[in-house]
């Protein structure tokens, strides 16, 4: 980097590799102590000074074929052609900021330092030819108010976009699909649900034995014996309910004992494959990742992952309480319990044996009964298995997404505040410096839609950064630390992308951007069609251009002209000519002129 010491302002109290000092000229002649200061620091490698104003003095730690000097004349400057010396008016406007801002970049600090080493005394006057490459304050502020339109929308229900093909928790979790595999019994062979179940199966099929083995001749014991088995069955069958009954009122999987609890009741607890906390999080990541690189805007990702929440949340067993009741009815269990005799007139059962039989089968209700044992048993093994083995899960995944969706509507409100105030900022600025050519400037105002496409999918990159420590919290089940600094680290990089959209412009990709789209599309259109940036680039260096000095301070130059050629290193490549200095900046390009002092010009106490 180059730090800036204007000696105009103070003392230096940064010192750095690359030192850009600027003063004008009375200023300047009397610097002695700070200019040896920088120039004695080990810290410093290289030093350029800017010398504002008529009449150049130089101190004497400027004496001497080392120094590194631009004289600025009058910063308005003069249009003047080094090889025929014809000079004309130039733009009533200050060219100093952006010579300056050219000064800072790194690329360009080097290669005029360079050329000033191989002129002699290593004093020049500066002039240029240059093109802007600024987006003009009111086309960027109708572009931050559009995007901070993007990110204030409303929560938006919807498809986001394809999310993660190879997702397996998610899908499961929120009743889109099955269990890749078959969670297997939920009833622990032997233990005491196991055991109940098959008690009430045992007496049914005692009691159905007893019936089909009854004949026309079984005598008034058989036959009661059969309403015995029949009771006795109802009992079990009773008491199979209740047991689950009480099961689905008593677990809660965010109880410590639940695994406790499962394990005393015979219930199967194992966790199916797929399910865990880091695979929950590691789908939810892809999911919000693929919604960002597909650009979907923060509204529709939020209400995304809301929807993810509601849908995952566990609802407990306690929610499904009444469906024993409703499988195996107490109407069932009454037939049961008290069963109805067999018809005791001798001719019906003479005459009418087989019917009589088969209706009281039937009044017995053993295939009712046996029906709703197995469903007591299916209906307990899917709620072992939705609201107790993927009860947590389902839990940890719908805190996640509301937790994710809170942070999401957090720095997305952040950053539409944010760009709401730079529209403000950037409302009612003047445009580029009248001193510059403007083609860029005009073609960057007609692609203001693709402007606002290249700065929303930045933002949205940038998202996908912020984000980055919240999967590590969210994986460990510690949902109240994903804020922790978020607020810090969206205002650190908003701080840093003004910056770089300030002096690197939009063409060139921020550090966090990941993707590109429309960026090339931009700089082929923007600059690599512009005849005036080739024009700039390509301008002799004796040509007419600004030369930054007095109409009167033209007698103090040579005919002579050093050119250093540049332009933003985001559309290296094309027809630029040989020797261009490719500058992370993205807002000039064309050719500065270094035009040598006649001897003596330089008042150096020589």
């Amino acid at each position: 980097m180059v730090e800036v010491l204007d000696l105009r302002k103070g003392a230096p109290d940064r010192l750095a590799a690359r030192m850009l000092v600027v003063a004008d000229t009375d200023r300047l002649a009397t610097a002695q102590p700070e200019l040896q200061q920088v120039l004695g620091s080990r810290m410093v490698r290289s030093v350029l000074v800017v010398a504002m104003g008529p009449d150049l003095r130089l101190p004497p730690a400027l004496y001497g074929e080392t120094r590194r000097v631009l004289w600025v004349g009058d910063p308005c400057g003069i249009v003047w052609g080094a090889e025929t010396g014809e000079a004309a008016s130039g733009p009533d406007a200050s060219a100093e900021p952006v010579l300056l801002e050219l000064l800072t970049q790194p690329e360009l600090f080097d290669a005029v330092a360079g050329v000033l080493r191989e002129i002699p005394f290593g004093t020049a006057s500066p002039g240029w030819r240059i093109v802007a490459g600024r987006v003009d304050p009111a086309t960027l502020a109708q572009v931050f108010r559009e995007v901070a339109e993007v990110f204030a929308a409303p929560h938006q229900a919807g498809p986001i976009g394809s999310g993660p093909s190879a997702a397996v928790a998610l899908p499961v979790l929120t009743g889109a699909a099955e269990l890749p595999a078959a969670p297997g019994d939920a009833l622990v062979p032997g233990g005491r649900m196991d055991t109940l179940y098959r008690r009430a199966a045992a007496r049914i099929d005692e009691a159905d034995r007893s019936l089909d083995a009854l004949r026309y001749f079984s005598t008034a014991p058989d036959r009661a014996a059969v309403l015995a088995e029949v009771t006795a069955a109802g009992r079990a069958l009773a008491e199979f309910r209740d047991a689950v009954v009480r099961l689905f009122q008593e677990i809660d999987p965010a109880e410590e004992d639940t695994a406790d609890k499962l394990a005393e009741h015979g219930i199967t607890y194992t966790v199916p494959p797929g399910m865990n906390d880091h695979e929950i999080v590691a789908e939810l990541r892809a999911e919000v990742e693929t919604a960002l690189a597909e650009r979907r805007s923060p509204g529709r990702l939020i209400a995304r992952l809301l929807a993810l929440a509601d849908q995952s949340a566990p609802i407990g067993s306690a929610a499904f309480v009444l469906d024993p009741g409703q499988i195996c009815p107490d109407v069932l269990l009454d037939v049961l319990h008290e069963p109805e005799s067999f018809p005791e007139r001798p001719l019906a059962r003479w005459i009418l044996w087989r019917r009589s039989l088969l209706r009281w089968r039937a009044a017995l209700a053993l295939g009712p009964a046996r029906t709703a044992l197995e469903g007591l048993r299916a209906k307990l093994g899917a709620v072992a298995v939705s609201e107790w083995r993927l009860g947590r899960a389902r839990a940890h995944a719908s805190d996640s997404a509301r937790t994710l969706a809170g942070a999401l509507d957090e720095l997305a409100e952040r950053v539409a505040g944010t760009l709401a105030h730079w529209n403000a900022q950037e409302t009612g600025h003047l445009g580029a410096a009248p001193v510059l050519a403007e083609e860029v400037v005009v073609r960057l105002r007609d692609r203001a839609g693709r402007l606002r496409e290249i700065i929303t999918g930045d933002l949205l990159d940038a998202v996908a950064r912020w984000l980055e420590p919240a999967w590590l919290s969210l994986e460990q089940g510690v949902y109240r630390e994903v804020g922790d600094g978020l607020a810090g680290r969206v205002d650190e990089t908003l701080r840093q992308y003004r910056h770089h959209l300030a002096h690197r412009g939009v063409q060139e990709r921020p550090d966090f951007a990941t993707g590109d789209t429309g960026r090339q599309d931009l700089i082929d259109a923007v600059w690599r069609q512009s005849q005036q940036v080739d024009r700039a680039l390509r301008a002799p260096a004796g040509g007419p251009m600004l030369q930054l000095c007095g109409d009167r301070d033209l007698a103090l130059l040579l005919h002579q002209a050093h050119a250093v050629r540049f332009a933003p290193r985001a559309v290296r490549g094309g027809n630029a000519p040989p020797g261009v200095v490719w500058t992370e900046s993205g807002q000039y390009a064309g050719t500065l002129r270094l035009v040598p002092l006649r001897p003596g010009a330089v008042d150096d106490g020589v």
